[in-house]
């Protein structure tokens, strides 16, 4: 369906725990307190809630948390909702930890992409950051999700002290493309200091070639024009090497990698115009956008015995009046304060 911007809205986020078994620091750095289980959708919750935003035109469903594989029968509910009529495409967002142990089974289950969260590749800068000493067992869940030939992403946060270099180098030898995103002031992001993806843009050309030399991409209107390397915003037309996903990156194709580098510039280059997602937290809350806690409590309406109103009636409403864009770039407009964990990844 589209919200009262135009926008094609065709792609949720789930959430299905805010459990995590690192402490990223822009995340979750310390042992907060987690939602009693009672309070979390179950996963036949999630299914109607599936079925129900499939009817009104979603398309792609990805699984975040938390950590969602932390969940018990998370395998089972990848098939669950692969198997809703309408559904497309169902992928997962994941640190990686327990990849490995999973990968198979969810490649069984229907699981069409794993988007792996990798800031770095040294030991103990994963430790400082993740508060963990699990970079080895993220490693091997990567392999494993390539060995069972589930198509992996890296997302690599663009915080200050970012060894771009390093992750550029080894997701260009194991051959997977990888996501520079801007660090949003959302929870315990807000106190930390990212970097802008179009200075990293830059400093990646100085090292690996010119984009511009890649040849040209299309206009909606069809005419030919040069690759803008300064304007990092989605649009299809502007992924010169294929299509990635559902997501708000930008891919390109650098002269010296032989992989697809995207970047999600969501501080320093809106892509709110092209935004055709909604999140669904694993209370229930559905979230039209980021930046504004404005939304609609599905739990609630799922455990009303007196249906006062149906659930498709609940959200559509609530997905046509979806925010027009974030104010990021006006902390003091933002109404969402929730930490990121609680929103969902």
């Amino acid at each position: 369906m589209k919200d009262k911007a135009g926008r094609e809205i065709d792609y949720l986020r789930i959430s299905i725990t805010d459990r995590c078994n690192l402490r990223c620091k822009y995340c979750m750095p310390g042992d907060i307190e987690t939602t009693d289980m009672e309070n979390l959708l179950t996963y036949e919750e999630i299914v109607q809630v599936t079925e129900t935003a499939a009817a009104l035109g979603i398309r792609h469903i990805r699984l975040t948390g938390g950590e969602p594989l932390v969940r018990r029968g998370c395998v089972d509910l990848v098939e669950k909702i692969k198997n809703v009529s309408g559904i497309e495409t169902v992928g997962m967002t994941t640190n990686g930890v327990l990849l490995a142990e999973y990968a198979k089974a969810l490649k069984e289950a229907g699981l069409d992409s794993v988007n792996v969260s990798l800031d770095t590749l040294d030991e103990t800068e994963f430790q400082r950051l993740t508060g963990r000493d699990e970079l080895n067992a993220v490693l091997a869940g990567i392999n494993a999700a390539k060995e069972a030939q589930i198509p992996v992403k890296i997302n690599t946060v663009h915080y200050q002290h970012l060894d771009w270099k390093s992750i550029l180098d080894y997701t260009n030898r194991v051959q997977i493309p990888v996501r520079f995103i801007e660090m949003m002031p959302i929870g315990y992001g807000a106190a930390y200091t990212g970097g802008s993806n179009e200075e990293l843009f830059r400093q990646i050309e100085e090292c690996y070639g010119n984009v511009s030399e890649a040849g040209t991409v299309r206009s909606r209107e069809g005419e030919k024009y040069s690759a803008d390397i300064r304007d990092l915003s989605y649009t299809e037309e502007k992924q010169q090497s294929g299509k990635h996903g559902a997501g708000p990156a930008a891919y390109y194709r650098f002269p010296g990698l032989n992989m697809d580098v995207g970047f999600i510039s969501a501080m320093h280059h809106k892509f709110c115009r092209s935004c055709n997602r909604i999140r669904l937290t694993s209370e229930g809350y559905l979230k039209l956008c980021l930046c504004y806690e404005k939304g609609v409590d599905l739990r609630a309406v799922l455990r009303d015995p007196g249906k006062k109103q149906t659930l498709q009636e609940v959200m559509k409403k609530a997905i046509f009046e979806k925010p027009a864009e974030h104010c990021f770039e006006q902390v003091s407009e933002m109404t969402e304060h929730n930490a990121m964990v609680r929103i969902g990844g």
